[in-house]
């Protein structure tokens, strides 16, 4: 068994990109005392608002992988790209937008998979049983370790890009108690850039390296499960789960490589520009609801907030096409609050500029 942190280093990254990662990178496991500061910074100011469960005792837990791994020496970031296409040419009249990453298979199922046979590999070749296998839902500052390891810089939108990738990228970790030879931290810069802050339509990046949460489309059409504020419905355009603005115009994405990885592409023609009538029909049901998404991210928004979000959309198309359809569904709405948002959406159609 050879354990030397140079030859080990290198087995474990000619493993993962085997088992199908884009990007491996190896940090040693300390605190994140700057990332600490700033999520601090960032409660403080208010710029996590609708996230009750990220406070301050959340904060501080995620910056120290120990609190995950007692013992943890290592920390294996993983980087997948998720930029697929080419996108529907065919488009219905009444479309609407699906963020990039939710197009085909949760990333969850699909990275734990591949992470799993990773792991197995390390422990036949090392004998470690001891490590902790992460996946975005656990408590750890994912884009700082991604930048400790050298995947990539933090973008003026809070996302981390990669030179080669973009910020079209999927992240996880592997905790070990493993002694590595460690990457350099990536190092890079937006310039003068500021695309992504103009481009924001709710204006939630508020300054750079700086989201205002609960402006952020994502936010607004997954996380928050209430009414949406009047006010930003505008701003939301045709989104119905989670948004890419900001990473659509970035240069970096303009010639990012993509990953060649069926997994993420569209599971059917027309997921990535859905045919907002037909899914408002859809989502009358319960049961059709869940046929259709299974196995895919926007289950996560319910039926009632796609139902919600997918009426914001229908409003914000000034298309009276779309009124006989909402008015159906207003009909046979139970929920107060998709009620709500279809009777604003027929508000929007009617008006004389429609």
């Amino acid at each position: 068994m050879n354990t030397d942190p140079l030859e080990l280093s290198r087995f474990i990254k000619e493993a993962a990109r085997e088992v199908g990662f884009d990007l491996v990178g190896l940090a040693q496991a300390g605190p994140f005392e700057e990332t600490e500061a700033r999520l601090l910074d960032h409660i403080e100011q208010g710029r996590i608002a609708g996230l009750a469960w990220f406070n301050a005792d959340r904060a501080r837990f995620s910056c120290d992988p120990a609190n995950l791994l007692p013992g943890v020496r290592s920390i294996i970031s993983l980087g997948i790209s998720y930029l697929t296409g080419p996108l529907s040419e065919d488009k219905p009249a009444l479309t609407g937008r699906v963020a990039r990453y939710a197009w085909g298979q949760d990333y969850h199922t699909v990275l734990k998979a591949k992470m799993q046979t990773l792991f197995e590999r390390i422990s036949q070749h090392t004998g470690s049983q001891s490590a902790r296998l992460l996946v975005d839902t656990a408590r750890i500052v994912d884009r700082s370790v991604g930048q400790r390891a050298g995947l990539g810089f933090f973008g003026k939108n809070t996302n981390l890009i990669n030179k080669q990738f973009g910020s079209y990228i999927f992240l996880a970790e592997i905790l070990t108690d493993l002694t590595l030879e460690y990457d350099p931290p990536a190092w890079g810069t937006c310039g003068r850039c500021t695309r992504c802050l103009e481009a924001c339509p709710t204006e939630a990046i508020v300054e750079p390296w700086a989201v205002h949460n609960d402006r952020c489309i994502s936010y607004l059409t997954i996380e928050l499960k209430g009414t949406i504020p009047e006010e930003l419905r505008p701003g939301m355009g045709g989104w119905v789960f989670g948004c890419d603005i900001c990473q659509e115009v970035c240069p970096y994405n303009k010639k990012a490589q993509g990953g060649e990885h069926p997994e993420f592409q569209p599971r059917q023609a027309g997921d990535d520009a859905p045919d907002l009538l037909a899914w408002l029909r859809l989502t009358e049901s319960e049961a059709a609801f869940r046929q259709k998404f299974r196995g895919t991210p926007l289950l996560r928004t319910k039926r009632t907030g796609l139902r919600r979000n997918v009426a914001v959309a229908l409003g914000n198309s000034h298309d009276p096409a779309a009124l006989p359809a909402l008015q159906q569904a207003l009909s046979v709405e139970t929920d107060p609050i998709v009620r709500e948002h279809l009777e604003w959406a027929i508000r929007q159609l009617e008006k004389p500029e429609s």
